[in-house]
């Protein structure tokens, strides 16, 4: 104990200048002021100038929003209003505003950000910055090639993501004989059961049960205080700060009582934009634990605060008397985490390896859950932004498979997805197939990036044949295209599917894949093909009124189909229906578009039969014979029913000795037996009843 007392005491002498620690617990004034400012554009950059009473060593923070920002301590000045609208080549506006007892002079600067210099003049009081994108810095691509996407918005998320700090100072729950005394015991019991919630994390629980408690009750403040937690669990910091200062108000003394409720107070204040409040509460619960092992973690906590107002000097002392003298601690793993993610903001790339191994450290031997996932979370960016593609994308798959439900994984998710790329491409430049197909399976739900790489959907397809696993292929592509984040790629996939299951003869496959892509996409220009494509699987299952509706609009629109058979199956179909005027036409245009594509089918004769009857059904005879003599012409291997149905119309109309002819050439030269008995027994018929003479 005296050893943690003395290693603490080191770190106070760190804060002893600070406010927070004064004894009086006031601030002390300022002790500089600002006397004049100007603003004035050079050639290469724009040059603001500030003239103090004193000397003053300014701290330069880099915004979001390409904004940075000097920080004066201990300095007044007037707000200078008149600067916020100046704009030049370089400069965007400037804004000078006190926060507690410091200055700061925000600049948003055109173009490059990294492009200032701060300089001063000793024995003057003067400071000046210089800002142009001039100025900044050369250094080596601080990319590799590929991952810009990775980037967007990751600097952003480490400077001003803020997750809830966990104190280890366990939550403490009322004695049960003290709530008996204060309150009737129903109302006893509603109030163990929140603290019970609060003590599992279920903030949402607890504060619905705290705010049943009535402001007439004397059980009220300590409810109030509840609430304050609960919101806070719930990060709902205004709401909470809102319910603490009112408890405060009816109960001061319980903050004494209960060192889990002061953090979460003062932690709400600095949260909620008084970080000099906060500051100032969290100070004083830091000296009242000055015997407790909580003391480390509340110094970062009180570390990032100062780092908050400005106080970078002051901050950075406090994490690294932490990091080097309470090893072990959870909050010297919080300090050694806070150190690594300054250098991860001002990090050259030829530098990155050494963070890598020190976050790497801190997830595999820190003691805070949350601390571990960070640290491995971060070192798989690093190595996503500067490192190998393969090694990167490891260690992202590892940090998903380990943390699941992590703060970073919608992240994590989208680096998997831009790192997918380069591995990509580095496997297809090896040609190896089997390691390509084994990257798509494994990474069904991030190929979102990857499949809008050129040839991607090619590739993988040749490898998948290559392999001979079709089956799967289909099962991927069916898992991506449904998928309406790669609905653009989606039509593609369907194309793909639709060409495995001819190769795998599954008609059911053919049939659920074309269905959802008429439904999905009606306007596309491939829609006519696909539709064609379920006509065919539905005319085969004897389907006929559906392929009479799904086809029949070419009639009416007179679109050409993509598939010439199209027209046979609608041809079909409406002679099965009965609709023989419209079977007629769709034959007729059937073996035009054949001859318009210069192509055979074994499917024309049939069209053609089909087409005489319908004709002849309507009392066309001339029409009729037109068609199967051309038929008879065009395919004399297939003529015997041309010739049987021409020598049946030349019987219908008395002339025998014509339709005897045609008979007698299918029983001669038929080719179908079953043509040529059919002729046969005609022809018999007739001359049994005297229409011709029996033949010698």
């Amino acid at each position: 104990m005296i050893r943690f007392i003395v290693k603490l005491l080191l770190c106070a002498l760190v804060l002893l200048p600070l406010p927070a620690f004064a004894t009086s617990g006031a601030d002390t004034g300022p002790d500089n002021r600002l006397l004049r400012m100007g603003v004035r554009a050079h050639g290469g950059f724009t040059r603001l100038s500030m003239a103090f009473e004193r000397d003053i060593a300014p701290v330069l923070h880099q915004l979001s929003g390409n904004r940075v920002r000097l920080v004066f301590s201990n300095t007044v000045g007037g707000r200078w209003k008149k600067l916020r609208s100046y704009r030049d080549a370089h400069v965007e506006g400037v804004v000078v505003a006190p926060r507690g007892n410091d200055l700061m002079v925000t600049v948003t600067i055109k173009g490059d950000p990294r492009g200032v210099r701060v300089s001063t003049s000793p024995g003057a009081g003067v400071v000046s910055l210089d800002v142009g994108a001039s100025l900044a810095p050369r250094r080596s691509p601080p990319l590799a090639q590929g991952r810009e996407g990775i980037k967007v918005g990751v600097e952003q998320l480490i400077t001003t993501f803020d997750p809830p700090f966990k104190s280890e100072i366990p939550f403490t729950p009322t004695d049960r004989r003290v709530l008996e005394a204060m309150v009737p015991p129903a109302e006893a019991a509603l109030i163990m059961d929140g603290e019970a919630a609060l003590y599992e994390g279920n903030g949402s629980e607890a504060a619905e049960i705290f705010a049943g408690i009535g402001t007439n009750s004397p059980g009220r403040p300590l409810a109030l205080y509840r609430l304050g937690e609960a919101n806070y669990l719930l990060q709902k910091y205004g709401d909470a700060l809102r319910f603490f200062r009112e408890a405060e108000r009816q109960w001061p003394v319980f903050l004494t009582r209960s060192p889990s409720t002061a953090f979460c107070y003062a932690d709400s204040v600095a949260r909620s934009g008084d970080l000099a409040g906060g500051r100032r509460l969290l100070g004083s619960l830091i000296a009242g634990l000055a015997d407790k092992k909580y003391a480390p973690a509340l110094l970062v906590r009180m570390a990032d605060i100062l780092a908050r107002q400005g106080k970078d000097q002051e901050a950075l002392a406090i994490y690294r008397n932490v990091a080097d003298n309470f090893t072990g601690s959870k909050g010297s793993w919080q300090a050694r985490m806070k150190l690594a993610d300054r250098r991860l903001l001002a990090l050259e790339p030829a530098a990155y390896s050494s963070l890598v191994k020190d976050y790497l450290e801190i997830y595999e031997r820190g003691t805070d859950f949350g601390l571990r996932e960070q640290g491995l979370f971060k070192a798989a960016l690093l190595l996503s932004l500067y490192g190998d593609a393969d090694q990167a994308f490891a260690r992202v798959a590892e940090y998903e498979k380990k943390f699941p439900r992590g703060m970073y994984v919608s992240i994590a998710k989208g680096m998997r997805e831009e790192l997918l790329v380069p591995v990509y491409r580095r496997i297809t430049r090896a040609g190896d197939n089997e390691a390509l197909v084994k990257l798509a399976l494994e990474n069904r739900d991030y190929l979102g990036r990857v499949l809008a790489e050129d040839d991607f959907i090619k590739n993988l397809s040749a490898a998948f044949a290559d392999l001979g696993r079709i089956k799967e292929e289909v099962g991927l592509y069916a898992n991506l295209a449904i998928r309406e984040q790669n609905r653009v790629y989606a039509p593609e996939l369907y194309r793909r599917i639709l060409h495995d299951a001819e190769q795998l003869g599954d008609p059911t496959l053919m049939e659920k894949a074309a269905g959802e892509f008429v439904e999905r996409f009606p306007a596309h220009p491939w829609v006519q093909r696909f539709r064609e494509e379920l006509a065919a699987v539905e005319y085969n299952r004897g389907d006929f009124q559906r392929v009479v509706g799904r086809l029949s609009g070419m009639l009416a629109s007179g679109t050409r189909p993509e598939y010439a058979e199209s027209l046979y199956y609608l041809g079909k179909s409406l002679d099965a229906s009965g609709n023989r005027r419209d079977a007629e036409r769709a034959m007729l245009l059937f073996l035009a578009e054949l001859r318009r594509r210069e192509m055979s089918s074994p499917l024309a004769a049939d069209a053609s039969y089909v087409a005489a009857t319908a004709r002849l059904s309507r009392g066309d005879r001339k029409g009729a014979k037109e068609i199967l003599r051309a038929a008879g012409e065009a395919s004399p291997e297939e003529r015997d029913p041309f010739l049987y149905k021409l020598g049946e119309i030349a019987r219908s109309e008395g002339r025998y000795e014509e339709a005897a002819h045609y008979l007698r050439t299918v029983v001669k030269e038929g080719k179908d037996p079953d043509w040529r008995d059919m002729a046969s027994r005609l022809l018999a018929d007739m001359e049994l009843t005297g229409m011709v003479r029996k033949s010698k």
